[in-house]
This record gives C-alpha cells, sequence and structure tokens, in this order.
C-alpha cells in the first residue's frame, strides 16, 4: 500500500513541477534518460531499459524478452539559483557572501516510444521507437531592484523601496526522434545500431526591465527586446555491442557528433570565458560598440550613452561520445545484487571554446522480492575550463503489478563559479566576479506496459 500511494504522489507531482544558466549554450541533455539507470548514478549507457536505448545502447534491444512494450516518461527539474556578491570590512578584507538575487525554477517534459524483440531462427531481433526533448534552454532570471529614500525624523518609510525588477527569460526544446535495431547472434553477444535525428526549432528570448514608479534608480539601461531565432537540427548515428558471460556484462558504444546550428554564433567573454546573453557597450550616432562585460572598469569609465542589450546568438556542440561499461549481476532473480560502472569519453570537433570531458557514473541496485532499492554517483568533468566538476548524487526505487512496470529516480547536484553582474549599471563597479550557487533536484518517472 505504502508502495502504491508513493508511486501516484510521485507522478502527480512530476505533473505539477518539471538548468541551468547556460543552457542556451549548451545541451544540457535533460531527456532519453530511463528512470531505472538515473536511479543507479545515471548509467544509461548500462542500464536503460526503455525506448531510449535507440540513442544509449542500442546493442541492448537484441537481448530483451520477446514481446511488445510501450513506455512513458515524465520528468520533472528543479533549479535553484542565487547570486552573490563579496563584502568586506572596512580594512577590504572579505566577511561574507551577500545574496541579491534568488530565482527558482520549475519544468517539466515527457518522452514516449515503443520496443519489442522477436525472434527469426537462432537469433534475436529487437527495435525501438522513441521520441522526446534531448535537451532544454528553459531559464528564467529575476532580480529585484531597490532604490533609497530619505524620511524626516518621526516619519515612517521604507528606505529602500523597490524601483523595479531585471528579467531574462529563455524558451525552447531540442527535440528528438531515434529509431534502432538490435541483433542477438547469441546468448552472449549483441550488437546494435542506431539513427538519431535532431529537429529543428526555434529559440525564443526576452529581456526587458519593469519600472515601478517614476525613480529609475539602480535600474539597467536597457533596450527591451524579445524574440526568437530558428535553428537547424542534425543526424548522428549511435552504435553498441555488447559481451555477456555469466554474470558479467560488457558493452562498448560510440554516438558521433552533431551540431544545432543558429543564425548567429554564441558571444563570450575574453575575460570569463563563458557565454554573454546581455552586451553592454555604448551608442553613438546609431552605431553600437559593445563592451565586454567582464572587464568592470570599462563600463565604470562609460559617461554618456550607456545601454544594455541582448546577444542574440545560438549554437550548441554535441560532442562525439566513446563509452565503455561493465555489469555484475549476482544472485537470483528474486534476489540480486547489482554494480554497474561506467565511462563516457565526449570529445568536440576543433573547438576553440569547449574542451573534452569525461563522465563517470557508477551505481547499485539491490532487489529482493518485490523491494528494489537503487543509487549512484555521476561525476561530470567540465566542458568549459573555468567551470568545475559536477557529481550528482542518485537513488530510486521500482515496483511491478503484473505488466505494468514503475521506475523512480532522483538526484540532486550542486554547481558553484564565478559571473559578471548580468545587468551592470554605470558607475557601479564592482571588486571580482559575482559568485553563482546552482542546487539542482530532479525526479524521473517511467511507466512501461507489455502487451
Amino acid at each position: 500500500m505504502f508502495y502504491r500511494i508513493l508511486l501516484i504522489s510521485i507522478l502527480f507531482f512530476n505533473l505539477l513541477i518539471s538548468q541551468s544558466f547556460f543552457n542556451s549554450s549548451f545541451g544540457n541533455e535533460t531527456g532519453f534518460q530511463s528512470a531505472k539507470s538515473y536511479a543507479i548514478g545515471q548509467t544509461h549507457f548500462m542500464n536503460s531499459n526503455t525506448s531510449v536505448l535507440a540513442l544509449r545502447n542500442p546493442a541492448k534491444l537484441g537481448f530483451l524478452e520477446q514481446g511488445i512494450r510501450g513506455d512513458f516518461n515524465l520528468s520533472g527539474f528543479m533549479y535553484t539559483e542565487r547570486r552573490s556578491i563579496d563584502l568586506q570590512d572596512y580594512f577590504g578584507d572579505f566577511l561574507t557572501e551577500g545574496d541579491y538575487a534568488l530565482n527558482n525554477n520549475f519544468y517539466n517534459y515527457e518522452q514516449f516510444g515503443v520496443l519489442g524483440n522477436f525472434k527469426i531462427f537462432s537469433m534475436n531481433f529487437g527495435f525501438a521507437v522513441s521520441n522526446g526533448p534531448w535537451s532544454s534552454m528553459d531559464y528564467r532570471y529575476e532580480e529585484e531592484v531597490r532604490g533609497s529614500a530619505s524620511y524626516d525624523d518621526g516619519i515612517i518609510g521604507i528606505r529602500d523601496p523597490i524601483v523595479g525588477y531585471h528579467i531574462l527569460e529563455h524558451k525552447g526544446e531540442i527535440n528528438l526522434t531515434s529509431v534502432a535495431l538490435g541483433l542477438g547472434i547469441n546468448e552472449s553477444i549483441s550488437f546494435g545500431l542506431g539513427i538519431n535525428m535532431l529537429h529543428d526549432g526555434k529559440h525564443k528570448y526576452n529581456m526587458r526591465v519593469v519600472q515601478i514608479g517614476e525613480s529609475s534608480e539602480n535600474l539597467a539601461p536597457i533596450t527591451n527586446e524579445s524574440g526568437s531565432s530558428d535553428f537547424s537540427g542534425d543526424v548522428f548515428p549511435s552504435i553498441s555491442g555488447i559481451f555477456k558471460k555469466s554474470s558479467f556484462e560488457l558493452a562498448f558504444g560510440y554516438e558521433h557528433s552533431a551540431e544545432i546550428k543558429g543564425d548567429n554564433n554564441v558571444l563570450y567573454s575574453n575575460t570569463s570565458g563563458l557565454p554573454v546573453y546581455i552586451s553592454p557597450g555604448t551608442l553613438s550616432d546609431e552605431v553600437f560598440t559593445s563592451i565586454d562585460p567582464g572587464d568592470a572598469s570599462a563600463i565604470y569609465e562609460v559617461e554618456d550613452n550607456f545601454e544594455l542589450r541582448y546577444s542574440a546568438g545560438f549554437s550548441i556542440q554535441k560532442p562525439k561520445k566513446i563509452k565503455i561499461g561493465l555489469n555484475h549481476k549476482e544472485g537470483s532473480k528474486s534476489n540480486s545484487r547489482l554494480f554497474s560502472f561506467e565511462v563516457i569519453k565526449n570529445q568536440f570537433n576543433n573547438s576553440i571554446f569547449y574542451q573534452d570531458f569525461h563522465n563517470i557514473n557508477l551505481g547499485i541496485e539491490y532487489s529482493k522480492y518485490n523491494k528494489v532499492l537503487r543509487m549512484g554517483l555521476s561525476y561530470k568533468e567540465p566542458s568549459l575550463q573555468v567551470l568545475s566538476p559536477v557529481t550528482t548524487f542518485c537513488f530510486g526505487t521500482s515496483r511491478e503489478f503484473n505488466n505494468l512496470v514503475f521506475d523512480l529516480g532522483a538526484s540532486y547536484s550542486y554547481q558553484q563559479y564565478k559571473y559578471h553582474d548580468l545587468f551592470p549599471v554605470r558607475g557601479d563597479i564592482r571588486p571580482d566576479f559575482d559568485t553563482v550557487h546552482e542546487s539542482n533536484w530532479s525526479l524521473i518517472s517511467t511507466v512501461s506496459y507489455t502487451f
């Protein structure tokens, strides 16, 4: 009874909720994740059990049980972002951090597909078709801006009244359709091939300032701008092979690179080395001259005609992936223990901004009768040198009702990095970049039904 209430509650919660700041510069790959593999340390290559195998590991299709199965995936993501400045004492020494902006973003996404397996002569043939978002560009930033006021003695009033808001929004999804075939030559060897198509789409943006009342003190000089930019998708293959022997399973995989191209390239700061979405500059004779937002002294020296404009560049490179993984399972079907480990090397094609990086994922699953416990860790190196690695803690469970299977997975991660003031104001100079704190919670639920 407890499991039923837990499953229904989490599935309903996923309908109510669904990264971060750089989502529109490099893909966050929020989609094509099964709840089972997500809970086991995001070991999607080794432990996906739904139609996402078309992308992740098509060779596993050759080892499926015979029959046809449909699946539906709900994923919910909650992102908390804090932006802070360093506070100093009278001697210039660091005291603490002071938050000036706090944003909570909630997004949800759906993915569905079908997979199956049938036998011809002595070989097993598997297939899978899956569709859903590969990456999301959703992001919203809102900063409350306060001014100053003075009152005579005996008069009660707010000395730092709200004068307005700075707002930046990104919206859009990069959808993916994958089709794959797997061939199980015997009980030990299987190969698979998938074709994956990233669809064309739109990247929507909105930058504006909302002024409350007559005062514009501390409000950035923004040229309000909203619009969209078209991007074109790409097609890439995914290939894998599996060798199974007794309680061990060894797999190798490969995903080709791809590029999602927009109208213009993303602008990067020469100072911070990070993407720039809002470009400060000066306007003279209707000619806008941009300033590196990481150069606070240059912004401070501007006397007239200072403006902020949106930088509408968009381009995402999907790296080539080389995968290797190992599963070790012991025990019986009613009482088993699984240890899983995989390493994925991500390689970019002659990129001047991105660096190659690794994903290291490991997890365990303990199953006894109808009780399943899963947990793991995922370690991801940064694709930009100025960012830090991210470690994600994952956990989850599963429940089966005849032909219906519910899988649940959840995770938490935290990242901290330095970034310039997003909405700089002329005359406001800061001794250092702001500190950005990102806390990410995610919840994945998968429903599978075997016909």
